[in-house]
């Protein structure tokens, strides 16, 4: 077993005896909290280190998804009916496990998924895998009972305020708000958080991780951080939502011009959490670029 004694793995040293036996691990850079792969005599495992909340979220739509993919109809809402469900999991989709043997709550282990993280060059030739997979998902809400801690999180809202958006993007922001507002939302599970270390990879599967964004919003949410982070232009984002109309089987004249209202915002956001937090903006700033007057 590998043992190291600094403070930033010390977690990983007290994990519970259920999950104590692992031969190694390797720590990984995932967003903000510890994560590591924990290597056992026949399998892997992902651990990361989150706040009990996030936990909660977490285990609650990955266990909720998992059921749906090995049995659609035999999940159970909370009034105890079995939903019909009239939409299939992609059998590429691949969503991890949840191990809930743990009683530590600030804990999330999961199955490895295999893979490796989708970019811009590799996305190219996924564009409809995409949209088949965020179609599923999105439409989730149409046919079956959500988890209620995700039905909690329904968000109306946009994730930021005039008042936290620099002036010079304040009339990019306004006018997005305004399109967003002027047109009907389209409700769905969203991920919420779609950047390229949260899409894994193979020749025949993508793997989604890291849901402790999950919560019920607008779809073009999804659509928006994929072209935000994947920096495309603006003929790729107008292919990906062509791709994922045809897969929702919807034809909505604004779709298009309301997901690039939704990209504006996210990336308005990005910004000013990056430029709070000393992280990169390049990636907005040029992505905002494309819709400056």
């Amino acid at each position: 077993m590998k043992k190291n004694t600094s403070a930033d793995d010390f977690w990983l040293h007290n994990l519970p005896s259920s999950h104590a036996d692992y031969l190694s691990y390797t720590e990984i850079e995932l967003g903000r909290h510890p994560s590591a792969f924990l290597t056992y005599q026949n399998h892997e495992k992902f651990i990361k280190q989150v706040p009990e909340h996030i936990q909660k979220i977490e285990y609650s739509i990955l266990a909720w998804l998992h059921e749906l993919q090995l049995a659609p109809n035999a999940v159970k809402n909370d009034k105890g009916i079995k939903p019909v469900i009239s939409t299939k999991a992609p059998y590429e989709l691949q969503i991890p496990k949840p191990d809930v043997s743990t009683s530590r709550t600030d804990l999330l282990i999961t199955s490895k998924l295999d893979g490796i993280p989708l970019t811009k060059l590799s996305l190219a030739s996924r564009f409809s895998l995409i949209c088949k997979s965020l179609a599923y998902l999105h439409q989730l809400i149409e046919v079956t009972q959500l988890p209620s801690i995700i039905v909690r999180s329904l968000d109306h809202e946009l994730p930021i305020n005039s008042n936290d958006v620099e002036s010079c993007y304040l009339a990019q922001f306004n006018q997005a708000k305004a399109k967003i507002d002027e047109n009907l939302s389209i409700l769905g599970l969203v991920h919420g958080d779609l950047s390229s270390g949260n899409i894994l990879v193979t020749d025949s599967t993508i793997g989604i991780i890291d849901w402790e964004y999950a919560n019920v919003r607008d779809c073009r949410w999804d659509l928006a951080t994929v072209a935000v982070e994947f920096e495309l232009n603006s003929g790729e984002f107008n292919k990906l939502c062509d791709l994922y109309l045809k897969q929702r089987g919807l034809h909505e004249d604004s779709f298009i011009d309301v997901a690039k209202s939704w990209a504006v915002v996210y990336a308005v956001t990005c910004l000013s959490w990056a430029k709070k937090n000393n992280q990169k903006t390049n990636r907005y700033l040029q992505f905002l670029g494309q819709f400056e007057n």
